[in-house]
């Protein structure tokens, strides 16, 4: 690493950083270059979440209440 930094982080933030680098396994400072380097990236958001584009398969709905409010919310 060529540099050194320091933020300051309140109370929930330290243990929100603390847990999510637990549960990937990963030290803090992994952690936040990892963030910081998605963060900065050029990349757009359709390019980030293109992966996710699609549909959603929807059952039809089975009580005429149901039936009512596809109706109603339907484009």
């Amino acid at each position: 690493m060529e540099k050194t930094i320091t933020i300051r982080l309140d109370a929930e933030q330290n243990e929100a950083l603390t847990r999510r680098a637990r549960t990937v396994g990963k030290s803090r400072s992994a952690l936040v270059r990892e963030i910081l380097a998605k963060a900065l990236s050029d990349e757009t958001v359709s390019e980030r979440a293109g992966h996710l584009k699609g549909t959603v398969p929807l059952q039809k709905p089975k009580s005429a209440w149901g039936k009512h409010l596809k109706e109603q919310n339907w484009r």
